[in-house]
């Protein structure tokens, strides 16, 4: 029994003199290498020179290069290197000046760093000092995969990932941009609880790529201080590419067309000599339009005692009737912006019945042959199709190619003479809708009733024939319309503008008599 418990105490004391003994790490050769997250622990608020003793016997650095000066959206002189060791993604900056465009995103490089100055420069840590020569290149084409991350968490944290690739998820563009806006400059991306900005050198190979309002952003975090100490935190797009999950500003051109974006302007309804096919209508469109992606529709309306269908009375299907009654135009190709005018007619295009100025260079948006084609879906042909003397006739716009009897146009104008009998009929309720505009309501003002129909409650307004008849009469319907409210200032006046064989253009679209568009 003494003989164990003297052999345990023995190895107790063993044990514990073990236990004591210092390790000497001197028997092995350090690392080289320094992580980058070591690195940036040396900076302690004031400039650093680094020495082996201080990297505990360290002196290079390694990582890939994620900024990208081949696209033009990298700080300029500047390499942004990324560096992975130990589970942790850190970067730094070398301010190389102009020898940066000789590394490319993608190349794993080695650098010295041991003489090297650890500064934060305008807020941002850089490795103040480096020449080419203390750059060695490994290898290129390195992929680097950015950290996915919220806004909220980058503002929180943002030394965890100043100078490296992040990418922030589902983020909206802010302000939201127009369409057709696009990168150059300064945006925010909003993210959840908070926002980072989207910056883009004007330079950049995408700058001027339209910007989405709706993404997921990747790109270099960069960042910066102002003298107040104010930090900005910058995501750098690489390329275009970097942009995924995209979502499109509307295009308004291709919105689907309402109440004065398209607004009549002037009527020939009575041109010089015979009016077959040389009867035209001007417009004025109030935004962009593509008219491939957002058709309308124009249709005329005469209504004469011996008019078929519906002889001696009122339409019987309004502005769909067809016939000798309703003509329509289906505006499905080409495209106009906010302030042109543009036409609509006789496939002669000219400005003043034969042999007179040719005006088919103007916007045309659609023509036809009516002397011996039948309207877009209804009308019948015809050697005429607006009148020049007695019951009122009528021009109207409608959103869209299919319309009934129940669609009410976006806007409406008619001319002529007072007679009612073959434009509305009170007992079966049946005439022409009218748009709300300048000259009508669909609602009396000062009751509230309903008054769908021309000639019915306050919707008389009726421009008289011009005259003489066969002297080529413009009728310019100029007013002035506020484009971003779509309603009218003035209302439209008439002014009878006689042309002649030789008038040009230009004598239909300006002048004091003209419609004039605001905002």
């Amino acid at each position: 029994m003494k003989k164990i418990f003297l052999f345990l105490s023995l190895l107790s004391i063993g044990l514990l003199w073990s236990a004591c003994k210092k390790h000497d790490f001197a028997a092995g050769q350090p690392s080289p290498i320094i992580a980058v997250s070591d690195l940036r622990a040396l900076y302690r608020g004031a400039d650093v020179t680094l020495t082996r003793e201080s990297m505990l016997g360290a002196h290079q650095i390694v990582g890939i290069v994620i900024s990208n000066p081949d696209s033009g959206n990298a700080p300029s002189g500047m390499v942004v290197l990324q560096n992975n060791r130990r589970s942790q993604v850190n970067g730094i900056i070398l301010p190389l000046g102009t020898a940066a465009a000789n590394y490319h995103m993608g190349d794993s490089l080695m650098i010295e760093v041991e003489g090297l100055s650890l500064k934060r420069v305008n807020g941002a840590m850089q490795l103040v000092g480096v020449t080419e020569g203390a750059v060695t290149k490994v290898s290129a084409n390195n992929a680097v995969k950015p950290r996915v991350v919220s806004s909220f968490t980058i503002k929180q944290n943002p030394d965890a990932y100043e100078s490296t690739l992040v990418q922030v998820n589902k983020a909206t563009v802010t302000p939201a941009p127009k369409f057709g806006d696009s990168y150059a400059g300064d945006k925010y991306l909003v993210n959840g609880a908070d926002s980072v900005v989207l910056h883009t050198e004007a330079n950049a190979h995408f700058a001027s790529a339209p910007i989405p309002s709706l993404a997921s952003f990747a790109g270099v975090l960069m960042v910066s201080q102002n003298q107040a100490g104010q930090r900005t935190l910058q995501v750098w797009p690489r390329m275009l590419s970097d942009v995924s999950d995209v979502t499109a500003p509307p295009d308004p051109s291709a919105l689907p067309i309402q109440a004065g974006d398209i607004i009549i302007t002037g009527i020939i309804a009575d041109v010089k000599g015979g009016d077959g096919n040389y009867e035209y209508f001007q417009f004025m469109a109030t935004r962009n339009i593509d008219f491939s992606k957002t058709p309308a529709s124009v249709v005329t309306c005469t209504n004469a005692g011996s008019a078929s269908p519906n002889t001696g009375d009122a339409p019987g299907s309004g502005w769909v009737t067809g016939g000798g009654r309703t003509y329509a135009f289906n505006l499905t190709e080409g495209k106009v912006n906010k302030g042109d005018y543009f036409y609509v007619g006789g496939s002669n295009k000219r400005i003043n019945g034969a042999n007179s100025t040719d005006i088919s260079s103007a916007k045309w948006i659609r023509a036809i042959a009516y002397v011996t084609n039948d309207g877009d879906g209804f009308g019948s042909k015809s050697s005429g199709l607006l009148p020049n003397s007695g019951n009122a006739g009528g021009l109207a716009v409608f959103s869209g190619i299919t319309i009934d009897d129940s669609t009410a146009p976006i806007d409406v104008v008619f001319f002529g003479g007072s007679g009612k009998t073959t434009i509305y009929n009170a007992t079966t309720n049946k005439g022409y809708r009218i748009a709300d505009n300048d000259h009508y309501s669909t609602k009396d003002a000062a009751t509230g009733t309903d008054q769908p129909f021309l000639f019915q409650g306050t919707n008389l307004y009726i421009i008289p024939h011009p005259t003489p008849a066969d002297a080529g009469i413009f009728m310019k319907l100029g007013g002035s319309f506020d484009a971003a409210s779509k309603t009218w200032i003035t209302p439209r006046g008439n002014t009878y503008y006689t042309l002649s064989i030789s008038s040009d253009i230009s004598e239909i679209e300006t002048g004091d008599s003209v419609t004039k568009l605001t905002n």
